[in-house]
């Protein structure tokens, strides 16, 4: 046999197999399609109802033609609001799906691993998504191009297009940008990351403001279920914020930050929430520093705040709290004693507002617990929800440097003598303001800070203040006689 002849026989042979494992592969990749639609509105539901948001998430498969070695599908999702009688929001898709195992559109971006399957998805022009459209110069908006395994894991990149349209009243540039998520096919697992350059929002109407900022960027990254036995952990970020009006220049930042970190083991969860406003700029002349502020909530016990999350989203809930109704209030008495059970902890660590010359800074930690009262007894007695507190702690720290650095621009910006402005003045208010309550202890200072630690003990119901011990009634009229 000659050599062309053998490599004849051989390129046949493979593409009877690529053929047959393409056509087999399709039959699978429909099934698979299905599968995960079905999926998506489980999950959709599920979270919707975590978050306690109102409204519905369906998506559906209208059509499906399946080729041998590529199918065409089209799918709707439905996004419907709080009110029945509102129209859903319908976004449609056409997607190009290329069967595995070797899927060519895969090939032809130079990727060579076995999947299933491959898709393109892009958003199509309704009448829904028309003005979306416009925006864009009538390119879609919205396309993506995704990897399925054969374990049903998918990776996939969501591609925004750029928006450039002047109308009569707003001005919208945006860059377009990325976002990719990755989820495991037989595990709780997803990572998600996004980046958008650049944003700009000019609306002239009746209210005017100018949004600018650029380099959003977002980090999501989930292991296991965060509602049983899981991690989970988001940042997102955004540079060079400013907001402007015709008359002012507003506010800008240089930099916007939102993280979260959050452990589930045993349905109990800790979660910590830091949010950061770096280089606050007041009129482009008033530098007001950064600010930052911790929160940390542990011990939370995942079904009751799922309950609560649902008897809050119910469409009737106002209208059943206006009539006190007697079956709801009973039912979030439940979940909050079930959720108290657990002995959550509320902490801020810190709140900060600081600059170069100094910082003030505030805590605070608040722990629960179960009442040891009955539930008719807090019914019928409010004060005893205060056994709910076993100890709570508060400190507060204030920087005059800090403060006296905030004046002195201010004055600079506006033009004022050092003399005869906010400098000047700070130090005779903060004088005036706090010597009273230094007088009588409630406060402590020095010459560079006016600070307090404030306990609460549950147990006798009273409060520890600097060493000193109070009970309400002491400590109201106490405050009262220092603001005198």
């Amino acid at each position: 046999m000659k050599k062309s002849t053998g490599v004849v026989a051989l390129v046949v042979a493979l593409a009877a197999v690529y053929g047959g494992s393409t056509w087999y592969m399709g039959q699978k990749t429909e099934e698979l399609v299905r599968e995960k639609v079905a999926e998506f509105n489980t999950v959709a539901a599920e979270k919707l109802k975590q978050s306690g948001i109102d409204g519905k998430v369906t998506m559906a498969v209208v059509e499906y033609k399946r080729g041998a070695f590529s199918s065409d599908a089209r799918y709707v999702i439905s996004i419907a609001g709080q009110q029945d009688q509102e129209k859903p929001l319908e976004l449609t898709f056409d997607d190009k799906i290329s069967h595995g195992p070797l899927p060519l559109a895969a090939l032809q971006q130079g990727s060579f691993a076995p999947v299933a399957a491959m898709s393109h998805s892009t958003l199509v022009k309704t009448k829904d998504t028309e003005g979306w459209f416009k925006l864009t110069g009538d390119k879609t908006p919205l396309w993506a191009d995704t990897l399925v395994g054969f374990d049903g894991a998918v990776d996939s990149t969501t591609h925004f297009e750029a928006i450039k349209n002047q109308g009569d009243t707003v001005k919208v540039e945006f860059s377009g940008g990325q976002l990719r998520a990755k989820a495991g096919g037989k595990s709780d697992d997803i990572l998600v990351s996004g980046n958008f350059p650049s944003l700009l929002v000019d609306d002239i109407g009746e209210d005017p403001l100018k949004l600018q900022a650029a380099n959003f960027v977002l980090d999501f990254k989930q292991i296991g279920d965060i509602n049983v036995d899981g991690t989970q952990t988001s940042k997102l970020s955004v540079d060079n914020v400013q907001f402007q009006t015709p008359e002012s220049e507003g506010f800008s930042f240089k930099q916007i930050v939102a993280d979260t970190d959050s452990v589930s083991k045993a349905s109990l969860n800790d979660t910590k929430v830091r949010y950061v406003f770096a280089d606050m700029m007041f009129e482009n002349k008033l530098n007001l520093g950064s600010a930052e502020l911790v929160m940390n909530l542990n011990s939370l016990y995942v079904p009751a705040l799922s309950a609560l999350s649902t008897l809050v989203s119910d469409p009737a809930f106002e209208e059943k709290v206006d009539n006190d109704d007697p079956q709801l209030t009973q039912q979030l008495l439940d979940q909050v004693l079930v959720a108290l059970e657990h002995k959550p902890v509320l902490g801020i660590d810190p709140l900060r507002w600081y600059n170069a010359q100094g910082e003030t800074k505030a805590t605070l930690n608040v722990n629960l617990q179960k009442p040891t009262a009955s539930a008719a007894e807090l019914q019928q007695n409010p004060e005893m929800w205060l056994q709910a507190i076993p100890s709570a702690q508060l400190t507060l720290s204030v920087s005059k440097p800090m403060l006296r650095d905030v004046a002195a621009q201010l004055d600079k910006a506006e033009g004022t003598a050092p003399q005869e402005g906010a400098a000047a003045m700070l130090d005779m208010m903060l004088e005036a303001a706090v010597q009273p309550y230094v007088e009588s202890k409630l406060l402590k200072q020095d010459e560079k800070t006016v600070s307090t630690e404030i306990k609460y003990l549950g147990a006798d119901q009273v409060f520890d203040i600097n060493g000193q011990r109070f009970t309400t009634k002491d400590l109201m009229g106490l405050v009262l006689m220092s603001m005198m």
